[in-house]
């Protein structure tokens, strides 16, 4: 079975494949986590607004945008599996992966919410899968 992208209202700009948390300000509305203190919804689809195809570049800005604030936004919640996620820094397969302060993956710590486990090593500036499935890291 394919992954299946949750329908969001994004409540602010989201980046592409960056980690989402919830935001109650209005119903099903997600926006960029900041850190790994909010248990984390899922990871922004890759697919840019203006953009949506694989050819993705976190640097070209017209490329990084998943949605601005009132569109929607497709979602991976748990369950999926090989979602690209944007590295922050390196890791190895099988770490458990977590939001830095601008929503992209680094390697969990203690006392934290992860969003999911990393396939493969992380590159730093790279696309690099993740299986998601939330927990917290003790």
């Amino acid at each position: 079975m394919a992954n299946q992208l949750q329908s969001m209202y994004a409540n602010a700009t989201v980046p592409c494949s960056v980690i989402v948390i919830p935001d109650s300000t209005h119903n099903n509305s997600v926006k960029k986590a900041a850190d790994g203190t909010v248990v984390p919804t899922g990871v922004a689809t890759n697919a840019a607004r203006t953009r949506p195809d694989p050819d993705f570049s976190q640097t070209t800005q017209a490329q990084q945008v998943a949605a601005i604030a009132g569109e929607y936004l497709g979602v991976y919640t748990n369950g999926a599996t090989g979602v690209d996620l944007y590295c922050n820094a390196t890791w190895a397969a099988g770490d458990l992966i977590m939001a830095d302060a601008s929503g992209f993956g680094i390697v969990a710590t203690s006392g934290n919410y992860y969003v999911g486990r990393a396939q493969t090593a992380g590159v730093v500036g790279a696309l690099c899968p993740i299986d998601v499935f939330v927990g917290y890291k003790v």
